[in-house]
């Protein structure tokens, strides 16, 4: 399941996570449940690398990270039993899995290693192949080329056409000045003569009889008006039917960027170009793929990139190793349902928000259910009432909690303080959890996708100790506290249901 385009890093993927005492201890169980929960799915997968990771995360999280919460002297005894025969069944489950595991990373690394140089050589290759704006080095020619001699020629190339020329005329002989001056327009002299008018003493004899009779040239193409409309509609549909079944038997984005739900396909252009033949029969188009959110400000597009939402993690020997999260795939029409579900609260200025929750499958998430719990707003924020409800209904129908959704109804897109330190929450819980934030008034973007950043902005915010309103230093790595995530594609393929506890 796992892909050769990355080099995998066991301890990086499987880092400790730090205790915060002001998160009930409940919710670290609930972590533990939601980590079981994806290593029986992965193990259904025959998927042995995310799985061993799994493993690996449950065994520090019961070991080392719920031991030092100071609730978990006060604990009930079942609890700690159970989380000991747990333990102790994933680390037996570790010892068998290690040899498999390591041959399979061994083999992929390998893999990896070996297209990196290829990709390194191929661009090396290609760059001394530009021609435009690029100084291009030129192989030695045979003897006897004249002006291309035996040795190396370095030729600038700027202008397009003279480019087209140079490579079409590579292998002729260079003419001679003396052939060049016979054939110029300003005599055989060239530019060095002296200008003399044009000579009367000889005369020019025409013939006295002409042809006028017109003469026909066979054309070269096929006249358009010659052919029939409908001659070629098979041929064409057949040519485009095959083509489009080889775009939609590639893997999804990532594998190829830019699905249905088993197996997303990449991006397809519909547009037609200008040259494509006309049909009178009409053909059905299958549904459109899965793309990326459009997430990012409109002033820094351009700069963001699928790191933006990479999890970084510092190892013992001071480099910073990344694991890129699981893709999280959202229904198209989901923020649409929801903002019609708050209109009555933004049409009074009231925040409204809504919990995500949905499966995994193949290493990507789908968000398969819209809770709308209890909750009290207010102009500037909003708080879930009774969180337990909403635990019963994931449970229920093992859900994972993807993140939350909330509206902005007068502000810009951002996220505040405090919805910084909600997110947090839903971060710890699981890392690709997301926050959305709808903004219907503001004219830059309406709605942004946002993760805190790993491990600098996780770690702003459980360090503060701060309610409300405030600021927040930068991390100390001078980056940003949250970014906006390249990682989310907007799924017509995946079907959500609305679940309204209010």
């Amino acid at each position: 399941m796992r892909s050769s385009t990355e080099r995998i890093n066991i301890a990086a993927s499987a880092q400790k996570l730090d205790v915060d005492n002001r998160i009930p201890l409940r919710y670290y169980y609930r972590i533990a449940d939601n980590i079981l929960k994806q290593a029986d799915i992965f193990r259904a997968e025959k998927n042995i690398i995310d799985l061993y990771i799994m493993l690996l995360r449950f065994s520090s999280l019961v070991s080392e990270t719920i031991p030092c919460h100071w609730d978990y002297g006060m604990s009930l005894k079942y609890q700690k039993v159970y989380l000991k025969k747990r333990l102790v069944n994933a680390l037996t489950e570790l010892e068998d899995l290690k040899p498999q595991v390591q041959q399979k990373i061994n083999e992929l690394n390998r893999i990896y290693t070996y297209q990196s140089t290829s990709l390194e050589q191929s661009a090396v290759k290609n760059q001394n192949l530009t021609y435009y704006g690029v100084t291009k080095a030129v192989r030695p020619a045979a003897r006897g080329l004249g002006y291309y001699g035996s040795r190396t020629q370095q030729l600038s190339y700027s202008n397009p056409m003279e480019v087209q020329f140079r490579r079409m005329s590579l292998n002729l002989l260079r003419p001679k000045e003396e052939t060049l001056s016979k054939h110029s327009i300003l005599g055989p002299n060239g530019l060095y003569g002296q200008w003399q008018p044009p000579r009367n003493d000889k005369g020019v004899k025409y013939p006295s009889n002409v042809d006028l009779t017109p003469v026909e040239f066979p054309s070269l193409q096929r006249p358009i008006e010659n052919e029939l409309p409908g001659k070629n509609d098979h041929s064409n549909s057949e040519r485009e039917a095959s083509s489009m079944e080889s775009i939609l038997s590639v893997d999804n984005y990532v594998n190829s960027e830019k699905s249905h739900v088993d197996e997303p396909c990449p991006m397809i252009s519909f547009e037609e170009s200008e040259t494509a033949p006309v049909h009178n029969n009409v053909t059905r188009q299958p549904s459109p793929p899965p793309v990326l959110a459009e997430v990012q400000d409109l002033v820094h597009a351009t700069q963001a990139s699928k790191t933006d939402c990479t999890i970084e993690n510092p190892s013992a020997d001071g480099l910073v190793h990344s694991e890129s999260p699981l893709e999280l795939h959202i229904a198209t029409t989901m923020m649409e349902s929801f903002m019609k579900l708050a209109k009555s609260n933004t049409d009074r200025n009231l925040e409204t928000c809504g919990v995500l929750a949905g499966s995994l499958k193949n290493r990507k998430f789908y968000v398969t259910a819209l809770i709308i719990p209890k909750q009290e707003s207010t102009s500037n924020s909003c708080q879930t009432t009774n969180e337990e409800e909403i635990f019963e209904v994931q449970d229920k129908t093992s859900l994972f909690p993807l993140g939350w959704i909330h509206t902005h109804p007068t502000q810009s897109c951002f996220m505040s303080s405090i919805d910084l330190h909600t997110h947090y929450s839903y971060q710890i819980m699981l890392p690709e959890a997301v926050a959305i934030v709808m903004a219907p008034t503001d004219s830059s973007r309406k709605h942004g996708i946002f993760r805190l950043t790993t491990p600098g902005g996780m770690s702003v915010i459980r360090q503060c100790q701060q309610r409300g309103f405030h600021p927040h230093n930068p991390p100390p790595d001078g980056g940003s506290i949250y970014n906006a995530c390249t990682d989310v594609y907007m799924n017509p393929s995946v079907k959500f249901d609305v679940i309204d506890l209010r």
